[in-house]
C-alpha cells in the first residue's frame, strides 16, 4: 500500500519516540510495511552508525532506511527488485533538484495537458454524479496496450481517469526535462494509487468504490508541490551518497564490493499470501515499468518466495533448509492441516512448499551477504510471526535467527517491536527485530556439511539457469587490479611493482567508477578475496601470487612458494582442562572468532609461551611505514618473571582457512611500529580435526620467516586429564 506521511526531518531522540514535529505533511511514495522511520533511527543510534559508515538495506522497498540515513548524514545502499519501488527509492534520495524549477516546469505541463483535454471536451474536474449519466459518451479514450491492461486488477482504474493519466504522461514525455522528470513521475505514481484509481487496501490489495471520473492534473500538481516543499527542507545532506540497485537480495556479491557494508537495517517480506507485485501493479503498469506477463514473471523470479503466486516448478531454494528440523516440521504441519480440511486448490497445495522456499531464500540471502559485510558489522531484520497458512504458527524471527547462527552470524538478540492481532485466529502475533553481528569472513559455512555446501552451489547454479541470470560480472576491484597487473607484467617476472595513485587512470581507461576507498581495493586482495583467475593462472610450480606493501601507497605483486603453514600431524597432543564457559561453548562457531575465544578463556597463549599474557585488542588494523595498512586478528601483551614485556600478535584460522608467511610478516611489522620496545613473538592458531588446536610461534632469520615452535592442545573436561597424562607431561624434557 502507498501512503502519504513520512518522518524525514527531526533528529533522533534518546528515547527513540516520535514527536509531532517529526512528521512533515507529505512523503513522496511509500509502502505500508510496518517499518516506520523512527525504528531505523533507533538502530542507527544503537549501532553507533556515523558519517564514516555505509548502511545496506537489501529489501529497501521505497526507501525508508535510505531516506533516514541520508537525513542523518550516513551513506547507504538499497537493493530492490521491484522496478517501480526501486525507482521510488532512487528519486526519494535525490535531493539536488531545484524545487522552484520543479514547480515551474510542472505548472507548464499542467497548462499543456489541460489544453489537450479541453480540445477533447474533457475537464479535469469531475462532473457531479447527478450529471455524469447525462454526459455524452466519449469516443477514442486512450487506454493501455492489451497485454499491459490484462495485468491490472479488474476495475482498478476507470477509463476516463486512465485517459487523463495517459495524456499527462504523453505531455511529460514530449516536454521532458531530465532535471525534473523523475520527481514528476514519482508524484504521479503516488496519486495514481491514493487519488486517481479505485484501489482499496486492507490485509490485501483490492478494488473499492468505483469512481467513473477523478481529478488527475490538479492532484498531480499538488503532489509535485509537496515534493518541492520537502526538497526545500532537505538541502543540508544533498551530497551524502545513496545508491539504489534493482537486483535480487539473494545475489549481492555480483553488485557490491567485498567488505563494504558496516550495518544492515531492513524489513524483508514475511511468509504469507500477500503478493507484493499486486500492491504496486497499477503504477507499475501505467508508468510502463511492467508491460507484459513476461515482465511480471521476470520480476517475481528475483523475489524471495513469500507467497504462492510467485512459486515456480524450477525453484530450488527449499533445498537449503531440508535438514532444518523445525522448518520441515512446520511445513509438514501445514500440509497435514490442508489434507484434514480438504483444501485442494492449486495455491493451497503450495502452502507447505512456499514456507520452505521462503526460509531457503532467506538462507541464500544471508549466505551471500557475508562477503560484503565488514567484520563486526551489525544487522537488524524487522520480521513478524505469521499464521496465514491454515492457522499454523510460523515464528519468523526465531527461525531466521537460528538460520543466521548456523551460518556464522552472532545472534545478539530478538527485540519485540510490537504485537498485532491475527485476523483469522485472533492471536497476538509478534513483530520483532532480529539483531545480528557478523564476526568476520569464513571460507565455508560454519556447521554445515560438505553436502550442504555443495547443495548451495547447485541452488545458485540452478537459479542462474532457470531465471536466465547473467553471469556474474567482474567487480570493479577485480577489473582494476587485473588491469594494473597485466599492464606491467612481463613473461617470467616474479615481482610486479605498482602504486595506488595508478588506480584513477586505470578506472578511467576501463570506463568504470573509481572505488571510493582506494586503500580497501588492495586490502581486499591481501586479506579477503582471491586475486583474479587470470593472475592466479600464471603461478606455476606450487607458487602463488601475493600482494606485498612496500611503502605508503606502494605495493608489489610477488610470486612466492605456496607453502601454507600446516600442523605437523605427528606432534603429540597435550590435554588442557577446558575452562570455556558453557554458554560460550553452546553458541560458538567453528571459525576464527571461536578459536580466539578458546585461546582467551583457557590461557593457551600463556601456556604455550610460558609468559603471563593479556588480550589487548581484537582485529587491530593499523599502518606501518614499510607496509602500509595491515591487520592482525588479536594482540596480547605479556610479562615474564624477569619483568620483560612482550607483544604477541595472533593469527587465527578456523575450518579450511590456511595460514601463510605474508600474514606473519605483517605481524612483525605491527610490532615494530606499535610496540618497538617490546619483544615481538608472533603466534598462529589453527583448528585441527577432533577439536585439537595447533599453536605456532615464529621468528625472523636471514632466510625469512620460520616456525620456531609448534604445540598441539586439546581442551577436555577436567576428569579426562588422567594421572597417566600428568606423569607423561612431567617427564617431558622440553616445555
Amino acid at each position: 500500500m502507498l501512503l502519504i506521511a513520512e518522518p524525514v526531518r527531526a533528529p533522533l531522540r534518546e528515547d527513540n519516540k516520535l514527536r509531532a514535529e517529526d512528521h512533515v505533511a507529505h512523503d513522496w511514495y511509500r509502502f505500508v510495511l510496518s517499518f516506520p522511520a523512527h525504528l531505523v533511527r533507533s538502530y542507527l543510534h544503537r549501532f553507533e552508525i556515523g558519517p564514516s559508515h555505509t548502511v545496506l538495506d537489501p529489501f529497501c522497498g521505497t526507501g525508508t532506511t535510505l531516506v533516514e540515513c541520508k537525513r542523518l548524514g550516513v551513506g547507504s545502499i538499497g537493493i530492490e527488485p521491484n522496478p517501480v519501488a526501486a525507482f521510488a527509492s532512487s528519486i526519494k534520495v535525490n535531493w539536488s533538484t531545484d524545487p522552484d524549477g520543479l514547480i515551474n516546469h510542472a505548472k507548464d505541463i499542467c497548462k499543456l495537458t489541460l489544453a489537450k483535454l479541453a480540445e477533447q471536451g474533457i475537464s479535469d474536474i469531475p462532473a457531479s454524479p447527478l450529471f455524469q449519466s447525462l454526459e455524452k459518451p466519449r469516443a477514442e479514450l486512450k487506454t493501455l496496450p492489451a497485454d499491459a491492461f490484462k495485468l491490472l486488477l479488474t476495475d482498478s482504474i476507470s477509463p476516463l481517469p486512465l485517459h487523463k493519466t495517459l495524456v499527462l504522461l504523453e505531455t511529460l514525455s514530449e516536454n521532458a526535462d531530465e532535471r525534473f522528470i523523475g520527481h514528476e513521475r514519482l508524484a504521479l505514481a503516488n496519486v495514481l494509487v491514493t487519488k486517481i484509481g479505485n484501489l482499496h487496501f486492507g490485509p490485501e490489495v483490492g478494488v473499492g468504490d468505483i469512481k467513473s471520473d477523478a481529478s488527475v492534473i490538479s492532484v498531480w500538481l499538488a503532489a509535485v508541490n509537496n515534493i518541492a516543499n520537502d526538497l526545500r527542507s532537505l538541502r543540508m545532506n544533498v551530497a551524502i551518497p545513496s545508491t539504489v540497485y534493482r537486483a535480487d537480495a539473494r545475489d549481492l556479491t555480483s553488485i557490491l564490493e567485498p567488505n563494504s557494508v558496516d550495518a544492515v537495517i531492513t524489513s524483508p517480506p514475511y511468509p504469507n499470501e500477500k503478493d507484493y507485485t499486486r500492491t504496486t501493479r497499477l503504477e507499475s503498469v501505467v508508468l510502463g515499468f511492467i508491460q507484459t506477463n513476461g515482465d511480471l514473471r521476470s520480476l517475481k523470479q528475483t523475489l524471495v518466495r513469500s507467497n504462492t503466486r510467485s512459486v515456480y516448478k524450477s525453484d530450488t531454494d527449499d533445498r537449503l533448509v531440508r535438514d532444518h528440523e523445525e522448518i520441515q516440521r512446520i511445513a509438514q504441519a501445514i500440509e497435514t492441516r490442508r489434507i484434514e480440511l480438504g483444501k485442494t486448490s492449486g495455491f493451497e497445495k503450495l502452502y507447505a512448499r512456499v514456507t520452505k522456499l521462503y526460509f531457503g531464500g532467506m538462507t541464500r540471502h544471508l549466505l551471500d551477504l557475508r562477503s560484503v559485510l565488514r567484520p563486526g558489522a551489525q544487522l537488524a531484520y524487522v520480521v513478524g510471526d505469521q499464521a496465514s497458512y491454515l492457522r499454523v504458527m510460523v515464528r519468523t524471527g526465531h527461525l531466521l535467527a537460528g538460520i543466521a547462527k548456523s551460518i556464522g552470524y552472532e545472534v545478539v538478540g530478538i527485540d519485540l517491536y510490537r504485537t498485532r492481532l491475527a485476523t483469522a485466529t485472533k492471536e497476538q502475533l509478534r513483530e520483532e527485530v532480529v539483531v545480528l553481528r557478523w564476526p568476520g569472513s569464513t571460507s565455508v559455512v560454519a556447521g554445515w556439511s560438505q553436502k550442504q555446501n555443495e547443495e548451495l552451489i547447485m541452488v545458485k547454479e540452478n537459479a542462474q539457469s532457470s531465471y536466465k541470470v547473467q553471469p556474474k560480472k567482474q567487480n570493479r576491484y577485480a577489473a582494476i587490479i587485473e588491469d594494473i597487473f597485466f599492464s606491467k607484467y612481463k613473461a617470467g617476472a616474479v615481482e610486479v611493482a605498482f602504486e595506488r595513485a595508478e588506480f584513477e587512470a586505470c578506472a578511467k581507461k576501463l570506463r568504470i567508477a573509481l572505488p571510493k576507498n582506494l586503500g580497501d581495493l588492495v586490502y581486499s586482495f591481501r586479506y579477503r578475496a582471491n586475486l583474479p583467475e587470470k593472475i592466479v593462472a600464471l603461478a606455476k610450480g606450487k607458487k602463488v601470487w601475493v600482494i606485498r606493501p612496500v611503502g605508503k601507497g606502494k605495493y608489489k605483486f610477488a610470486l612466492i612458494p605456496d607453502i601454507p603453514i600446516l600442523p605437523n600431524e605427528a606432534m603429540t597432543v597435550t590435554k588442557v582442562p577446558d575452562s570455556t564457559p558453557g554458554v560460550v561453548t553452546k553458541y560458538a562457531f567453528g571459525d576464527e572468532q571461536a578459536l580466539l575465544a578458546k585461546l582467551r578463556y583457557n590461557r593457551l597463549v600463556d601456556i604455550f609461551t610460558g609468559v603471563t599474557c593479556y588480550s589487548l585488542q581484537n582485529h587491530l588494523r593499523t599502518t606501518t611505514p614499510e607496509m602500509g595498512q595491515v591487520e592482525t586478528d588479536e594482540i596480547y601483551i605479556g610479562v615474564d618473571k624477569k619483568g620483560a614485556h612482550y607483544a604477541f600478535p595472533i593469527q587465527a584460522k578456523g575450518g579450511t582457512d590456511k595460514l601463510n608467511v605474508v600474514q606473519i610478516e605483517q605481524d612483525f611489522a605491527v610490532c615494530e611500529t606499535k610496540f618497538p620496545l617490546l619483544v615481538c613473538r608472533p603466534i598462529a592458531a589453527q583448528f585441527m580435526e577432533g577439536g585439537v588446536i595447533a599453536l605456532f610461534e615464529f621468528e625472523q632469520s636471514e632466510k625469512g620467516v620460520g616456525i620456531s615452535s609448534e604445540k598441539h592442545y586439546k581442551l577436555v573436561p577436567p576428569k579426562d586429564v588422567t594421572d597417566e597424562d600428568l606423569k607423561t607431561y612431567s617427564g617431558r624434557t622440553t616445555a
